[in-house]
């Protein structure tokens, strides 16, 4: 293009004509290259349209129809859910911790820890498991509640539906968390009423709570059949430790040699006794009678009659009589070999009796409760569906449909 200015020449233009040479030089410096054509974008879209029919049909199919039923959805169709929530811990019951058997160094802490732990995952899969759906529908007609006809058809279960279909649409209404520092769980139940979603969080809590009881029911009733039949043998074994000493006492004639020491030792302390009342009587008689009395005679034999028999006794003490020593002595291992099993045999019983005591309480009570860190509490309002982030979501994500359909019908055409 020459871009020279030449002198005008020829007679002056008139004022319609110097518009039209205007226009016709701007025109030429718009085609100038290295100038962008700001309307060439808008051009090529509308060319690229009017080439391509489908365009205005994917436009409404992938974009139009979902975000217009998206929101029609829920803006309008949607039922309420509303939502109870509840957070617990599960923790062995006070006094039950001894149902662990402490190790070594006499701690059981890393047993409950590991039981607890066990049990919290054990009760997780339990929620959303089929058991847990028939014992809470035995308790709550929780079918008809989900398939009430004011509830939305897409929200709505047909309660004629077999039980398979309904755990997966329990799983879906019924959500548990588990934190893995804590052990703490989160319970979310969705239902349409909000009396009707607190109760079934209390059922599925107070049924998850049964279930951890009953889990040890079998291993704590083996323990106390266990802890019965070794009482019985306990109870055996002091019987008859009791009959072969009682044997023992009969057949030496001796009801207890230790007790019949003892006794001659009284008896001794007795007689000392008895003879020195004697003595004094006799040293006052013999200041006023003489020794040929009557009374001073028979004071004396009594006196001697107390020093030959307490002499007898010393002889028998100290072991001066051979065949007394023997006897005494043979009789006396034999009794301290048995009384040493019966003190066995007792303290035996005893333990085992408190074994059986403690293992007769832990069947009759629970081992594991469900701790509640956050009560359930009815729901005030529906916080479920989130209706306007679930209407933005559909209408990204068809903007998204639409563009990757437009990309596509390009490739395809190119």
């Amino acid at each position: 293009m020459n871009m020279q200015v030449e002198k005008a020449q020829g007679r002056p233009l008139k004022g319609i004509d110097r518009n039209t040479v205007i226009a016709q030089s701007l025109r030429q410096f718009a085609r100038l290259p290295g100038l962008p054509d700001t309307k060439k974008g808008v051009r090529s879209y509308q060319s690229h349209v009017k080439s391509d029919p489908w365009l205005p049909l994917l436009f409404v199919i992938c974009f139009i129809l979902p975000t217009l039923a998206g929101a029609i959805y829920y803006g309008l169709i949607a039922s309420d859910r509303y939502v109870t929530e509840a957070r617990f811990a599960i923790r062995p019951t006070v006094g039950t911790a001894d149902r662990a058997t402490p190790d070594t160094v006499g701690t059981n802490a890393g047993v409950i820890k590991a039981t607890v732990a066990q049990e919290t995952l054990i009760a997780q899969e339990y929620i959303h498991s089929r058991p847990m759906v028939e014992a809470v529908s035995a308790e709550l007609p929780i079918r008809e509640w989900y398939g009430r006809d004011d509830i939305d058809m897409f929200s709505r279960f047909n309660p004629e539906k077999p039980i398979e279909k309904f755990l997966r649409y329990w799983k879906r209404r019924v959500d548990v968390d588990v934190e893995s520092a804590s052990g703490i769980m989160s319970l979310s139940v969705e239902a349409f009423d909000p009396d009707e979603s607190l109760a079934i969080t209390k059922a599925v809590m107070a049924d998850t709570e049964r279930m951890l009881n009953d889990l040890s029911m079998r291993s704590r009733q083996d323990a106390l059949d266990v802890s019965t039949r070794v009482l019985k043998l306990a109870e055996e074994r002091e019987a008859k430790a009791n009959a072969a000493l009682n044997e023992l006492r009969n057949r030496e004639g001796v009801l207890d040699v230790i007790k019949s020491n003892t006794a001659t030792i009284k008896s001794v302390s007795e007689l000392r006794e008895s003879r020195t009342k004697l003595a004094v009587q006799l040293a006052v008689l013999q200041r006023d009678l003489g020794p040929q009395s009557r009374s001073i005679i028979d004071l004396k034999q009594q006196i001697a009659d107390l020093d030959t028999n307490i002499a007898k006794v010393q002889q028998q003490l100290a072991g001066t009589a051979p065949t007394e020593k023997r006897r005494l002595s043979d009789a006396l291992t034999r009794f301290e070999g048995l009384e040493h099993e019966r003190e066995n045999a007792e303290k035996y019983h005893r333990d085992v009796q408190l074994a059986y005591d403690r293992a007769r309480i832990v069947a009759q009570q629970q081992v594991v409760a469900l701790v509640p860190i956050v009560e359930p509490i009815k729901a005030g309002s529906s916080t479920e569906p989130r209706r306007i982030l679930m209407t933005s979501i559909i209408t990204a994500a068809a903007a998204v449909l639409f563009a990757a359909a437009m990309f596509t019908r390009r490739m395809l055409m190119n």
